[in-house]
């Protein structure tokens, strides 16, 4: 659980022969014929044509190379980047805008290391110098068309939409990106060209777009835009009249957010959810539904919805659902600094630690922060929880099949994954934040944890960012339902988690294993507090509790990451810390098993203890704890293997 903060989704890339909508997904060949290494010497020998065509040309291949995600590294390390770059400056416009173009396909494909060597070449100075030139009055030809026909029709705006994509993707993968922004004051740049009604939705999405990056976390730069605030905030309170306006008009919210200007308790803030409320309300899998559906989407004419429309809508709905996630994710708790971490790795643990380190800060099970009145009101009000619930839908078998054939499909496929992904990262958060009231109940709860489960266990999914975000979403709702004792869950059977036992062991991805083996250990402590002492040795309470021990155990002592180990481990020693698990605990043998895992253990973080980052809190808390609980129940475990 916690802030969501990803690398967003690009829109379409710069297209020099258009293709680019094909490529989502299809499978299809990279848009040039050539090899990238032959392709790369004809770009360097047409770049340094004295003739315009020829430059734009070798450009234009450049692009298209970049299209294919593959080479995009060979790109970089052809040291081509920086070459590129200094053509930001020809005197042609009709270079500058293809030269803007193949580094924005460049930089939005890429790699954070491939950013950053494109920082290294230089890109960053001849891009600022371009920006500036936009300090001057101007005039758009028109705001109404996309940017294939600007591309041949209005080339100065095209230039400026590519140079503030390319902008965006550096700011936001390049702290050196981010400081020259702040210092050639490049804000105030794109603060003037923000009116969809002067400059049209493609130039200031892009605008907005960019200044949702750079204003996140930057003090210069907010206090920059806050000037401007009361202006913004028109564009979220006037009603949008299409997908794109609401596109828009959530990305500025997302930057009043950034900039600390809609405080929970101003008007503005309600302003706020209204539009996340707006966006979400509309049930976009129908409408990609009726789109598939729709003769004309097949046969070439214009359909009742375009493609192009629900691209932004859904986009929409991904920002909607960061934006609501973070509101309602608690602030970063007390966590130690390193010099604290370092002086708990010199403590031995071979006793018990006296200085407070086994206290795991990073616990947050138990420690809901509380929202304010205002958030908790306006999340009921608005329905955001059943809004964000109804966004884990996904077209069926049939409807993916069919929509992988059409030639937007793909891409809309693509936007619906990550959608499906936002949504199940926003019901996270909000279940551990919410009340059980709020998220509708125990029976909606436990029906969305188990349908869950069926989608990626029995469906056998392999994606791991799916999986991931479903396990998370998992262990949120049954840590809500055990804290509100749900008779359901406390019902489970051996079989029923079976198929968890099985992904605990076997999936590639660790953060899922330690999700799942949270899970069980949540269960088992729900089985635990709801049985008596006699019950819990006997029956269906023992056979769970017997299985779950086994399944922990061998997490905890054959995993092959040491963090995930020590989850599983904590887990044990949460289930077992009640007297009455005294009995269940020889009868599993626990204490013994635990005596052997425990100098792996050790030796693992002894070699790793270097390697853990953020989990090196939950590493230490678990090696100290671990010594006081074998020292604890052996001898309480022990007193049942005595004959009478």
């Amino acid at each position: 659980m916690g802030k969501m903060k990803q690398r967003r989704q690009r829109g379409d890339r710069y297209d020099p022969i258009g293709v680019a909508n094909n490529r989502a997904g299809a499978g299809d060949e990279p848009a040039h014929t050539r090899s990238p290494t032959a392709g790369l010497r004809l770009v360097e020998e047409k770049m340094t044509s004295s003739v315009m065509e020829e430059r734009v040309n070798g450009l234009n291949t450049l692009a298209a190379i970049a299209l294919d995600e593959q080479v995009l590294s060979d790109i970089v390390n052809s040291m081509i980047v920086g070459k590129v770059a200094v053509l930001l400056k020809d005197p042609s416009i009709e270079v500058r805008v293809v030269a803007a173009g193949a580094l924005r396909n460049i930089s939005a494909g890429g790699s954070d290391d491939v950013v950053e060597a494109m920082v290294q070449q230089e890109v960053l100075t001849p891009l600022a110098e371009l920006l500036q030139e936009y300090r001057e009055v101007w005039t758009p030809v028109t705001t109404d068309l996309g940017e294939a026909t600007a591309r041949d029709i209005d080339p100065m705006t095209n230039t400026f939409v590519h140079a503030t994509h390319l902008l965006w993707n550096l700011c936001e993968c390049s702290d050196e990106a981010l400081s020259v922004f702040n210092q050639e004051g490049l804000v105030h740049i794109l603060l003037r060209h923000i009116d969809p009604s002067t400059w049209g939705h493609t130039l200031t999405l892009a605008v907005a777009e960019c200044l949702l990056c750079v204003s996140e976390n930057n003090p210069t730069v907010a206090s920059a835009i806050l000037p401007s605030a009361d202006s913004l905030v028109t564009f979220v309170s006037r009603p949008a009249d299409s997908a794109v306006d609401l596109r828009f008009a959530t990305t500025i919210a997302g930057v009043l957010l950034n900039i600390n200007y809609c405080t929970t308790s101003g008007n503005n803030f309600q302003l706020v959810l209204k539009i996340l409320s707006t966006v979400l309300e509309t049930d976009t899998l129908s409408l990609v539904n009726r789109y598939a559906g729709d003769p004309m989407s097949t046969a070439g004419s214009k359909p009742s919805i375009t493609p192009q429309d629900l691209e932004h809508l859904i986009l929409a709905q991904q920002l909607a659902l960061e934006i609501l996630s973070n509101i309602c994710c608690p602030e970063a708790h007390n966590i130690p600094d390193e010099e604290d971490w370092d002086s708990c790795e010199n403590i031995s643990s071979d006793g018990e630690a006296e200085n407070g380190c086994t206290e795991n800060p990073m616990d947050l099970e138990g420690a809901r922060d509380v929202l304010s009145p205002e958030v908790l009101e306006g999340i009921t009000h608005f329905k955001l929880f059943e809004k964000t619930l109804n966004k884990i839908n996904y077209p069926n078998d049939d409807d993916v099949q069919h929509l992988q054939s059409m030639k937007y499909g793909p891409s809309l496929l693509n936007k619906l994954s990550s959608l499906r992904i936002r949504s199940l990262l926003c019901v996270q958060n909000l279940t551990s934040m919410l009340s059980l009231s709020d998220i509708g109940g125990t029976e909606l709860m436990y029906s969305t944890w188990v349908n869950l489960g069926i989608k990626i266990f029995q469906n056998s999914c392999t994606d791991s960012g799916l999986l991931e975000a479903t396990t998370g979403a998992m262990r949120a709702i049954m840590d809500r339902l055990s804290q509100d004792k749900c008779e359901k869950l406390a019902a489970i059977t051996q079989e029923d988690l079976k198929l968890i036992f099985e992904a605990g062991v076997v999936c590639s991805v660790a953060s899922v294993r330690a999700n799942l083996a949270r899970m069980v250990g949540t269960l088992g402590c729900l089985i635990v507090t709801q049985n008596t002492e006699e019950s819990l040795n006997s029956g269906t309470a023992f056979t769970v509790l017997s299985a779950a021990t086994e399944y922990l155990l061998k997490v905890a002592a054959h995993d092959g990451e040491l963090w995930v180990s020590a989850e599983a481990l904590d887990v044990i020693i949460d289930l077992y810390s009640d007297d009455k698990t005294d009995k269940l605990a020889h009868n599993t043998h626990l204490v013994d098993r635990l005596k052997g895992i425990q100098p792996q253990f050790k030796s693992k973080h002894h070699q790793q203890k270097k390697k853990l980052g953020e989990h090196r809190a939950l590493v230490l808390t678990v090696r100290d704890n671990l010594v006081a609980f074998i020292k604890y129940k052996s001898p309480r475990a022990a007193k049942y293997g005595k004959s009478p």
